[in-house]
């Protein structure tokens, strides 16, 4: 776990920096410089767009994921076809995307124009959305197989929200009116994906060829049906993760989805400690399931699960211990608040998928990958009309609360069919004992703490529960990566404060 805890908690590093200035941008949206439905519009411009990204990889990304390490491990650089062959069928699939959405236009017209006039509007900025995602998703592969992750995660976490910063400055600043800056925005990735390969090409980690190699004569008969397969996982999973953004949209408006996405952004936040362990795990999880190394899989599910609780728990915490406070600290537009219970919803769900550990990643790089097609079909089966039928009774909340219900039962049967197929599962007295610290931790700092000055308040607060949770997971050893990191600093410190005395 050596490297994966490097890489991991600099990655979470750099993807945290980059949610400090997302969380910027999001005040900016939420606040009086863009009405909900223009905020709306960008969340629902991008889960559009990435639904379509889906569809036009066909499978090609997950490919490069799980075959790399035969190509790596076998040829030189130069003589590496995979990366050229997928960025081929990649735009081939776009340019097949492309045509059946201008195909469909008059379809997309209907559904959206009654309550989202302004995703018609727009309708053109999906296309240069999708193109430079699509690219900038093959350049991140290539970089991750070359356990250059830290740099992927750099310009997709942080130079991606900086961007989105500057663009909000100059429409502040009215240097852009509002169609200027969505012309602009649907570049986002384009940046990204221009900084990332001038990276790659400096490092020697990338070639074009299109030449087939020996090993690519040898695995393509799996390489097609695990593309195939893996092309439908990725398709449910999309779809499980931007539905509700886009029914809201069609049923009630782009301003209720503008709401429910700022819940959205906000629980996303616990996602930063699962980007970064998965950057670094999945290279290593293909490797392991090539040597067959179960022992090594099986301390990183464990490890993966405590750690990722631990941190997703903690931060949900943090963030309803001081929701209200926030909401008068930072001037929030009072109508946002209206996605509170979606964000309890919301929060409860990403603490269970990410409490489950790297399930996804171990049953999508081992033998039985195609049962991650069969766990995904059966929560696109329970999450779109569970879906549907509570935004028709509940609004927005209905909407939260398919998605914990769905989401509950997906990873259950992922921990049943890693626990038959392998005798692996991620959870000890540990997980009991996070729960039981994160519970208490929240208890003592939201009762014992009572300030008139929001501010003050919530200051106090917070450093209370960070305090007191700390202390009682290093004291338990409730993770042992935690007591590493915690036992690494502590020496730093004494030895700077030795040497500075």
């Amino acid at each position: 776990m050596g490297t994966i805890r490097k890489q991991s908690i600099v990655s979470s590093i750099i993807i945290y920096t980059g949610f400090v200035i997302g969380a910027l941008n999001t005040w900016f949206f939420a606040s009086h410089y863009f009405t909900p439905e223009q905020y709306g519009l960008t969340r629902v411009l991008l889960d559009i767009t990435q639904t379509l990204f889906v569809l036009a990889n066909i499978g090609a990304v997950p490919v490069m994921y799980r075959f790399y390490p035969y190509y790596r491990d076998w040829l030189p650089m130069q003589r590496r076809d995979l990366f050229g062959k997928t960025t081929l069928i990649s735009l081939a699939g776009f340019v097949c995307v492309s045509i059946a959405l201008f195909a469909f236009k008059d379809l997309y017209i209907r559904k959206f124009m009654g309550n989202s006039p302004m995703l018609v509007r727009y309708f053109y900025a999906i296309y240069p959305f999708t193109f430079f995602l699509l690219i900038f998703s093959l350049l991140e592969a290539q970089a991750w197989n070359h356990f250059s992750s830290l740099a992927a995660n750099f310009f997709k976490e942080l130079g991606q929200r900086l961007f989105t910063t500057f663009l909000i400055i100059l429409f502040i600043l009215h240097w852009l009116n509002f169609d200027q800056f969505i012309t602009v925005y649907s570049l986002l990735y384009g940046v990204s994906a221009v900084c990332l390969l001038i990276y790659l090409v400096r490092k020697n980690q990338i070639s074009f060829t299109i030449k087939t190699s020996v090993i690519t004569r040898r695995l393509y008969k799996k390489m097609l049906p695990f593309g195939l397969f893996v092309f439908l996982v990725s398709l449910c999973t999309m779809v499980s993760r931007t539905f509700d953004g886009i029914i809201i949209s069609s049923l009630l408006g782009l301003s209720y989805a503008g709401i429910f996405t700022f819940a959205s952004y906000i629980t996303s936040l616990l996602e930063a400690p699962q980007r970064g362990l998965i950057a670094a795990s999945v290279p290593v999880i293909a490797q392991a399931w090539k040597d067959k190394d179960l022992g090594r899989i099986s301390r990183i599910y464990q490890k993966s699960s405590i750690n990722m609780l631990l941190f997703s728990g903690f931060l949900f915490g943090l963030i309803w211990l001081n929701l209200h406070n926030a909401v008068i600290i930072f001037r929030i537009n009072p109508e946002f608040m209206r996605a509170e219970t979606v964000l309890l919803l919301l929060g409860l769900s990403k603490v269970i998928e990410l409490g489950t550990g790297v399930n996804a990643q171990i049953l999508g790089t081992s033998r039985y990958w195609k049962m991650d097609l069969g766990t995904n079909v059966i929560l696109i089966i329970t999450l779109i009309p569970l879906n549907y039928l509570l935004i028709k009774k509940w609004g927005i909340n209905g909407s939260a609360l398919a998605t914990l219900i769905a989401f509950f039962i997906f990873n259950v049967i992922r921990f049943t069919l890693i626990w038959v197929k392998f005798k692996m599962q991620p959870f000890t007295w540990r997980t009991l004992a996070a729960i039981g610290v994160l519970l208490s931790s929240y208890a003592i700092a939201h009762y014992l703490v009572h300030i008139d000055i929001p501010l003050l308040e919530a200051v106090v607060q917070s450093i209370l529960y960070a305090t007191v949770s700390l202390l009682l997971i290093v004291k338990l050893q409730v993770s042992e990566d935690i007591n590493h990191l915690a036992e690494t600093t502590l020496q730093k410190l004494k030895g700077f404060f030795s040497r500075n005395m």
